[in-house]
Formats: C-alpha cells, structure tokens, sequence
C-alpha cells in the first residue's frame, strides 16, 4: 500500500545509497594514501642507506623533496579522515531519519488498516440489524376477548 512517505523515504534510502558510496571511496582513497606513504618512507630508508655508505653522494635535494611529498601526503590523510567522519556523521542522520519515516508510514498503515477493519465491522452490523426483522409486523384485526354467561 502506497503512503504519504514513500518518495521521501525512497530518496532518503538513495542518499544513504551515495553516503554509503562516498564513505567506501574515501575509505579506499585513504588506504591508497597509507601505502604511497609506507612506500615512500622505505624509499627513503634505502636512500639513507646508500648515502651512508658513500660519503662522496649528497642526497640532501633528494631527501627534501621526499619528506615535502610526506608532508602532502599527511595533509591529504588528515584531509580525507575528516571528509569520511563528516559522511559517517551524515549517514548516521541519513539512518535516523530514515527509521523515523518507516516507523511513521506503517503507523499510516495501521492506521489505514483499522480504518478498513472498522468500516468492514459496521457494514457487518449493519447487514445483521437489516436481517433481523420483526416477527408481526402485519395489522391484524384487534380481538374482543368474549365472555361467556352463566
């Protein structure tokens, strides 16, 4: 049965849809964050190590470009972490409203239900008082009890 609420809780149940989304593609982009991050860090690990056994090769330029590219990277972690708590925080009202419009059209349901049930009863009733007829309903002609004489 159709209610008032339905395209509002079918839009609701859409935008959870594109939150649900949203959340797993930020979740994926900070995954991919983390690892250029553990990537970078072991480059540098094996740079710092080459440079430790060559006195004669600088690596200064290098190492600085790539602590500036773990600083971005941190930036963009921090960045994403606080997009994905807005979107949780969002589906979390998105859930909540959505409970509160499926709570309130089954109560339009039984209300609509006991709406019918009452109108079936009193169709019922009103059936039953049109059967039940009076017994005499005919005109018959009063009689006069006689008296007999003695």
């Amino acid at each position: 049965m159709k209610t008032p609420f339905d395209t509002v809780l079918r839009m609701r149940r859409r935008e959870i849809d594109r939150t649900r989304i949203a959340i797993h593609m930020e979740t994926t982009r900070l995954t991919e964050l983390d690892q250029q991050s553990r990537a970078l860090e072991e480059e540098l690990a094996r740079e710092y190590e080459v440079c430790a056994q060559s006195w004669a090769s600088s690596a200064e330029a290098f190492v600085r470009r790539r602590m500036a590219q773990q600083a971005d990277l941190v930036a963009q972690r921090v960045a994403v972490s606080e997009e994905i708590g807005r979107l949780r925080r969002e589906a979390v009202d998105a859930y909540g409203s959505q409970h509160v419009l499926e709570n309130a059209a089954e109560a339009f349901r039984d209300d609509h239900r006991r709406q019918q049930s009452r109108a079936e009863q009193r169709e019922t009733d009103d059936l039953c008082a049109a059967r039940v007829v009076p017994a005499t309903r005919t005109r018959t002609k009063p009689t006069i009890p006689q008296l007999t004489a003695r």
